[in-house]
C-alpha cells in the first residue's frame, strides 16, 4: 500500500509515494533496503512506477517513487522543462528522504 509524502529539493515540494516492503526478507540490521525511483526525462511517477514500485515492495525493498520539481504532481516552474542538472537534485534530495523513512537502512538506498 503505497502512503503519499513529500520532501523539499532547492525550495520546492516533490510529491512522492512510499511503498513499504511487504515483509521482512530482505531486513538487516540497519533495517530495510529501499529503490528510489522517477520516471525517465520527461515522465511522471503515474506512468506505470507503481507496478516495479510494488514488485520491489514484495520482494522485501522499500520504494520511494517521486516525480521532479515543475512534473505531475511536484510544485516548480517552469512546468515540463527537462534540466538534467536540476533532475540530478532531486535524486539527491529523493535519496535524503529515502534515508529518513522509518525502518529504512540508510546504508541500503539505491537508484
Amino acid at each position: 500500500m503505497k502512503r503519499d509524502l513529500t520532501f523539499v529539493s532547492h525550495g520546492a515540494r516533490c510529491a512522492a509515494w512510499h511503498v513499504p516492503a511487504g515483509s521482512d526478507a530482505l531486513t538487516g540490521p540497519g533495517g530495510r533496503p529501499c529503490v528510489v525511483m522517477a520516471h525517465g526525462f520527461g515522465g511522471t511517477r503515474d506512468s506505470g512506477l507503481l507496478n516495479y514500485a510494488e514488485g520491489f515492495a514484495e520482494a522485501g525493498i522499500d520504494a520511494f517513487v517521486f516525480d521532479y520539481r515543475g512534473f505531475g504532481d511536484s510544485d516548480g516552474t517552469p512546468r515540463q522543462d527537462v534540466s538534467v542538472r536540476r533532475q540530478r537534485q532531486d535524486y539527491h534530495a529523493a535519496l535524503a528522504a529515502a534515508r529518513r523513512l522509518p525502518g529504512v537502512d540508510p546504508d541500503r538506498v539505491v537508484l
